[in-house]
C-alpha cells in the first residue's frame, strides 16, 4: 500500500502529541515506520545498535533527551528541527507555532527562548559541530527512499511531495559533502545522492518548479560524472533532456538526447531503450526535424516488440509501457502540427477506467484533451479535460498535468457554455 502522504508523519497530530508528553522516542519511531526503516537501520543512521534504538523509541534511556541527540536523530530521520517545537511548548497546544498555535502567546519567557533556538538558529546551523559517520544504513535510507518516492509519484503524481524530495536531498548532500566516510561508501553515496537528485528534479518539474527541476538535474549529471558509472550519466542526461523539450531554442534537447542514448548503447534494457530512443524522437520533433523523428520513434518500437516484462527493472522505470510509449509518440506528432494522428494515438492510450494507474489516466487525458483543443475540437476537448481535473482534484496532484490544459482553458474562453469548465480549472489553478 502506498501513501497518499509521504511526508505526513511529522506533520501529524500524534506526532505532535507525543512530542508535547515528553514521548520523542516514540514520535520518531512514527517516522521510523512511515519511512519502511526497522530499529536496526534506524540504530545503523546514528552508529547505535538495535537493541539501544529499541530503548530510545520506548523511552528506557536518556539519549534522545539530550538536545543534540535529538536533533541529531531528527536530521537522520529527514524531521524538520521546527518540527521538535512542541517538545519545548508542552502539553498545553501542542501545536507548532508555524501553524498558527497559541503555545507562542502561553508559554513562558524561557520555554519561548529555548524554542527560537530550535527554529532560527538550529535550523540553519550545520546537522552536527563534527562530520557524521557515514555508513550502509545512510545508503540503504537514501535508496529506500528514492524508490518510494517513485512509487508514490507512479500513483499519485510528485506535486504534494517535492518540497520533502528537496530536503532529502539537501540531507543526501549534507552528507556526501561532509560526512566522514570511506572510498567505497563515498562511492555508493556518491550514487544514491545522484538518483535522489534526479527524483527531485522530477518530483519540482511535475510541480510546477521547472527552476528548481533543472537546478537538481544539472546537479545529478555533475554527481553522476564523479561517480564514473556511464549509465547513471545517461539517465541523468535523459531526464535533462525531457525538461529541455518544452519550447527548446536551440538543439540542446537534442545533443542531450544523443549523448544519453550513445552512454546507454551498451544498457540491456530494453525499457530503458524504448523510452530513450521515444524522448531522443520527442527532442527531434521539438526542433521541426520529421525524419529524424520518425527514425529515432522506429528505434524505440523495435525495443518494444523486444518485450518490456523484464520483473527486474528498477522501479522509476516501471511507468514504460507500450501505452508511455504510444503517448510520447503522440507528444512529438504534435510538436511536428500532426494533432490529428496524435489525437488517434491518444485515444489508443486511454484503456477502461480504473485499469492504469491515476497518474497515468490524468496525463494521457491530459495530453489528449490539448491535442483536441490543437485540431479545433473544443467540445470534445473539454470533455477529456473534464475528465482529467476530476482526478487532478482528486487522488492526483501535478500543477504541471493542470497547466498541460491550458489550451483546453483559452479555448473555452472563446466559446460559449463552458462555464463550468472555466470555473473548476481556475479554481483548480488558484488551490495548486
Amino acid at each position: 500500500m502506498i501513501d497518499k502522504e509521504i511526508n505526513s508523519a511529522w506533520k501529524s497530530p500524534g506526532f505532535r502529541k507525543l512530542l508535547a508528553e515528553g514521548r520523542p522516542g516514540q514520535a520518531l519511531a512514527l517516522v521510523r515506520k512511515e519511512m519502511g526503516l526497522s530499529q536496526a537501520d534506524f540504530g545503523a543512521l546514528l552508529h547505535w545498535d538495535r537493541t539501544h534504538a529499541g530503548r530510545v523509541e520506548r523511552g528506557e534511556v536518556g539519549t534522545i533527551f539530550d538536545i543534540r541527540e535529538l536533533i541529531r536523530a531528527a536530521d537522520a530521520l529527514g524531521v524538520p528541527r521546527t518540527a521538535l517545537l512542541p517538545i519545548l511548548l508542552g502539553p498545553a497546544d501542542p501545536r507548532t507555532i508555524e501553524e498558527g498555535g497559541k503555545g507562542a502567546d502561553d508559554m513562558d519567557r524561557r520555554q519561548f527562548g529555548l524554542a527560537a533556538t530550535i527554529a532560527t538558529v538550529a535550523v540553519g546551523a550545520p546537522a552536527t559541530s563534527t562530520p557524521t559517520q557515514v555508513g550502509s544504513g545512510h545508503i540503504g535510507y537514501f535508496q529506500a527512499l528514492t524508490q518510494r518516492m517513485w512509487n508514490h509519484d507512479n500513483h499519485f503524481g510528485g506535486g504534494d511531495i517535492a518540497e520533502y524530495a528537496l530536503h532529502q536531498y539537501g540531507l543526501a548532500r549534507r552528507l556526501l559533502d561532509h560526512g566522514d566516510y570511506g572510498r567505497q561508501t563515498g562511492v555508493r553515496l556518491l550514487v544514491e545522492t545522484s538518483r535522489l537528485a534526479r527524483c527531485a528534479g522530477w518530483l519540482c518539474l511535475d510541480s510546477g518548479r521547472s527552476v528548481a527541476a533543472r537546478r537538481c538535474y544539472v546537479e545529478a549529471v555533475l554527481l553522476a560524472e564523479q561517480s564514473g558509472s556511464d549509465e547513471l550519466l545517461a539517465n541523468a542526461l535523459a531526464s535533462l533532456t525531457f525538461l529541455t523539450t518544452d519550447r527548446p531554442i536551440s538543439r540542446e534537447p537534442v545533443r542531450l538526447a544523443q549523448r544519453a542514448s550513445h552512454l546507454a548503447r551498451r544498457t540491456p534494457s530494453a525499457r530503458l531503450n524504448a523510452v530513450r530512443s521515444a524522448r531522443e524522437a520527442v527532442a527531434h520533433a521539438a526542433i521541426g526535424e520529421r525524419q529524424e523523428f520518425e527514425q529515432a520513434i522506429t528505434r524505440a518500437w523495435r525495443e518494444v516488440d523486444r518485450g518490456l516484462d523484464d520483473a527486474d527493472e528498477p522501479v522509476w522505470l516501471h511507468h514504460v509501457t507500450p501505452t508511455e510509449i504510444k503517448s510520447i509518440e503522440a507528444r512529438g506528432r504534435v510538436y511536428l502540427g500532426q494533432h490529428g494522428r496524435a489525437v488517434s494515438i491518444y485515444r489508443e492510450t486511454i484503456g477502461n477506467r480504473g485499469a492504469q494507474p491515476p497518474r497515468d489516466e490524468a496525463s494521457y487525458r491530459a495530453y489528449l484533451a490539448a491535442a483536441l483543443a490543437g485540431l479545433g475540437d473544443t467540445t470534445s476537448a473539454i470533455t477529456e479535460a473534464h475528465a482529467a481535473l476530476t482526478l487532478l482534484e482528486g487522488p492526483v496532484n501535478s500543477p504541471r498535468l493542470l497547466a498541460e490544459l491550458r489550451p483546453v482553458r483559452v479555448a473555452a474562453a472563446c466559446s460559449r457554455g463552458h462555464e463550468h469548465f472555466r470555473v473548476r480549472f481556475d479554481t483548480l489553478v488558484r488551490t495548486a
